[in-house]
């Protein structure tokens, strides 16, 4: 994997979140929680501790128990319907074409 790759793979959140259209991570304040290990401005992240520390998995979508209590609970009903589309189209098609298609729509 290139260093390009590994970058862009950082835009593609364990919860299905898109960051490349995200304010904080265009104006440089936030770095994106793969890079961070979870840690974000907020604190913490419960949904990327569980999915990479706990369960050793590249985003919740892959977890057995998906949707779970963690992942639910994360955010507003609305946010997490979209990023439940995300994560099911992301292990439809990929990371790699996931985000091709992020792209495309940003």
């Amino acid at each position: 994997m290139t260093t390009h790759d590994c970058h862009r793979r950082r835009l593609a959140a364990v919860c299905g979140a898109y960051c490349g259209v995200c304010e904080a991570y265009r104006d440089n304040s936030c770095c994106g929680c793969a890079y961070a290990l979870g840690c974000t401005r907020r604190g913490e992240c419960a949904v990327f501790t569980c999915c990479v520390a706990d369960r050793g998995l590249e985003h919740c979508g892959e977890c057995i128990d998906f949707p779970c209590q963690v992942f639910m609970s994360h955010a507003s009903p609305q946010v997490v319907a979209k990023r439940y589309r995300a994560l099911c189209r992301r292990v439809d098609v990929g990371t790699t074409a996931w985000l091709d298609e992020q792209e495309r729509k940003a």
